[in-house]
């Protein structure tokens, strides 16, 4: 995997080519994001900044420094959007200020990477990483909906409008499993409950233009969550093949 960047959707709108023709595109404000934490598997192989603990454990006096233990996996951690200091914990502001940052930041997501990052604690990370990239896959969090039915949930069909059918036209109808065995509803089953609120990943979106002045991406299509949602951008990883 490697690294991506973390955005803000901005809303819809279109883009005309040259030829005429018309493609619907999400507006994405991608960065810049810092980064905060850089994670490692080796315990001797710390970059540059990481933190650095000291104590007097068993000694009576002087320090002695004490060098951060291992991750066990390689990752990067990046913050996007500037959050007030006086809506942070002590522990958030002191996380970031390794990061040489005042306050801490509305979004944080870590990057799981396949080997050792390049990126150091403190440094920026801009559109710059997707020169080249032709497809990014985008996760964010749809849209809450309520409470809603098996209709608008699970797209399950109403019932007959005929007569003998009263006030049950887009009822669940029948659970199953409710006289013979007596065990209750199945578990898993499609039924009237929250719906929205989840993460989703959409694979494989063009990037039809970079703005890199204005810290602009515009994809091709839609994106999930509402506008002023925040989202991970990424190179994707199943790309298709155009015949």
């Amino acid at each position: 995997m490697t690294l991506g960047i973390l955005g803000k959707k901005l809303g819809m709108t279109q883009i005309f080519r040259d030829d005429g023709t018309c493609i619907p595109v999400t507006v994405v404000q991608a960065g810049p994001c810092r980064v905060l934490q850089v994670k490692m598997i080796a315990s001797g192989e710390h970059p540059e900044g990481h933190r650095t603990s000291t104590g007097n454990r068993g000694k009576k006096s002087g320090k002695q420094e004490r060098a951060r233990s291992a991750d066990g996996y390689y990752a990067v951690q990046l913050g996007f959007g500037d959050r007030p200091a006086r809506t942070s914990s002590k522990a958030e502001l002191g996380h970031a200020k390794k990061a040489g940052l005042d306050s801490t930041r509305h979004f944080i997501r870590e990057f799981r990477l396949g080997e050792a990052p390049t990126v150091k604690p403190g440094e920026d990370v801009t559109l710059s990483i997707f020169d080249g990239v032709s497809n990014v896959d985008v996760v964010g969090t749809t849209k809450g909906r309520g409470w809603t039915g098996t209709i608008k949930r699970w797209n399950f069909h109403r019932q007959p409008t005929s007569h003998g059918n009263s006030l049950s036209h887009r009822t669940a109808g029948g659970l199953g499993r409710q006289h013979s065995i007596s065990k209750g509803v199945p578990k898993g089953k499609k039924m009237a409950g929250h719906y929205g609120v989840e993460r989703v990943t959409v694979q494989n979106l063009d990037v039809i233009k970079v703005d890199a002045e204005r810290n602009l991406v515009y994809l091709r299509g839609a994106i999930p969550g509402h506008n002023n949602g925040y989202v991970m951008l990424q190179k994707s990883i199943k790309i298709k093949i155009k015949r």
